[in-house]
């Protein structure tokens, strides 16, 4: 009975709980950590003003947890789902503000449950995983600061704004949003008249400007990831001008069909539903949820080049007080509880699809033991070197598990290039040497060009089945750089 009271009394927060427990125990089933997770904690190890890839925020938290879980690097599980939380708590904030009825608030947020990004794509912690909380932060810091004018809320939106452009670049497109509702209202226009917002932007810029000399003293070089993180290396034809924007815009439909069925089908004949777009709660909605995804489709027809569906990974935020935002009317109790547990259905079925694709993956990145494999080649180093393992260069993925698992800790030096890996001394690395990893012979010549005394490469297989039979073997080549 008292359960069911609490259930009754504080669903959001009922819900909450079961989702993190959910989305935290499910990846365990997993028996390798994602990539993009162990790329995260190194780079909160090594990389204190940036990266190879991204601005260098999302790593500090990554490591943070895997030293407070004695440096289990599945921790970031648990991470990924403190994002989502974060991201809930303040949605719910900037509901009840928008909304005005806590039933609707309540819903905008569990509804949630039926975005892929939420659940399915959420355990894998990552820049966008960590723009799961801070999106929500800036837009509701940002609306308190152009409803109330308060310098506290100026400050506050201007340090989350500044963390989410140190977390992701594409966090530039809220924040283009923002601009152009400061610029383009009434009420955003009356706020540039006070030294309030002016003291925000300083504070902003404050934050950023040590990012942005480090980028100028490296020579900007990580945007060469993003040159090639298209897929495409000619140019592009008219067509793909309208192609990938169009695919681009499916791929966030189609991720966002669980939330937006639910809301269809139980609200569609049961309440009156009317969009004013002249309240100042509709245009802060277009600006902060809406443009930043015509701004990135715009880009896309722009320049012709293929936009990655998880660029959008943060772009569905307020999706669910987009869709309440029309509701005009107090809901029925009844219906208010079938939808709570429509999301709790959501959940179920999210989990379920998770856990298949897990149990039938017979992906090496899925099923490597890290643990393992870092014995494994730390050993294969001692008996070719016989001393301390200080470096492993080369693929990404495998660079990272040698460099968390390993109990020598190696340096990643991704890329096998000194110059892209900044954080660490030249001289040391090539005074050291270590093991390199590549994907092809032609990668593993690319890696080893600047050694003087490279080994030659010697082949490894991964070979794994899933409960099918069906088998997935995927080849690598190592080999060993002396030191100088």
């Amino acid at each position: 009975m008292k359960i069911n009271n609490i259930i009754k009394e504080h669903p959001l927060i009922v819900f909450c709980f079961i989702h993190i427990c959910v989305w935290s125990i499910l990846p365990l089933l997993r028996i390798g950590a994602p990539m993009d997770s162990l790329e995260a904690i190194w780079w909160g190890k090594y990389c204190v003003l940036g990266t190879n890839k991204h601005p260098p925020l999302s790593g500090f938290p990554a490591y943070g947890i895997y030293l407070l879980f004695s440096e289990n690097v599945k921790a970031v599980y648990f991470l990924s789902q403190i994002c989502v939380l974060v991201g809930f708590i303040y949605l719910y904030k900037l509901a009840l503000k928008i909304l005005n009825q806590q039933k609707t608030a309540v819903l905008s947020v569990m509804i949630l449950e039926g975005c892929v990004f939420y659940g399915y794509c959420s355990p894998e912690y990552n820049v966008n995983v960590l723009s799961l909380a801070i999106w929500p932060i800036c837009a509701y810091y940002f609306y308190l600061a152009i409803t109330e004018d308060k310098l506290k809320w100026w400050v506050l939106a201007a340090i989350s704004c500044g963390l989410n452009i140190l977390n992701k670049y594409t966090g530039g497109l809220q924040l283009l949003g923002f601009s152009l509702l400061m610029i383009l209202t009434e009420e955003g226009r009356k706020c540039l008249k006070s030294y309030k917002a002016y003291v925000g932007l300083f504070v902003f810029v404050l934050i950023i400007i040590p990012h942005i000399y480090w980028l100028y003293e490296h020579d900007f070089f990580v945007f060469e990831y993003f040159s090639t993180r298209g897929g495409k290396d000619v140019l592009a034809s008219w067509t793909d001008h309208f192609v990938y924007p169009s695919k681009f815009l499916a791929s966030l439909f189609f991720y966002s069909l669980g939330s937006v069925l639910l809301f269809v089908l139980f609200l569609r004949h049961r309440i009156k539903y009317q969009l004013n777009i002249q309240t100042f709660q509709n245009k802060f909605l277009f600006y902060a949820g809406i443009c930043p995804i015509i701004f990135i489709v715009i880009c896309g027809l722009i320049s012709g080049t293929p936009i990655k569906s998880m660029w959008g990974f943060p772009l569905l935020y307020l999706l669910g007080v987009i869709l309440f935002s029309g509701v005009r009317e107090d809901i029925a109790e009844s219906v208010y509880v079938k939808m709570q547990k429509a999301c709790y259905l959501l959940m179920i079925l999210m989990g379920m699809a998770y856990s298949l694709s897990v149990l039938f993956s017979n992906s090496p990145k899925y099923n490597l033991n890290g643990e393992q494999f870092a014995k494994s080649f730390t050993r294969k180093w001692y008996q070719y070197h016989g001393d301390r393992l200080n470096y492993v260069f080369g693929d990404v993925w495998l660079s990272s598990v040698l460099a968390l698992e390993s109990a020598d800790k190696p340096k990643p030096i991704i890329w096998g290039e000194p110059h892209r890996n900044p954080w660490f001394d030249e001289t040391d690395i090539k005074a050291h040497g270590g093991i390199v990893f590549a994907e092809s012979l032609k990668e593993y010549k690319k890696y080893t060009e600047n050694y003087t005394k490279v080994s030659k490469p010697q082949t490894m297989k991964f070979k794994f089945s899933n409960v099918f039979g069906k088998t997935r073997e995927k080849r690598y080549y190592y080999g060993f750089i002396e030191g100088e």
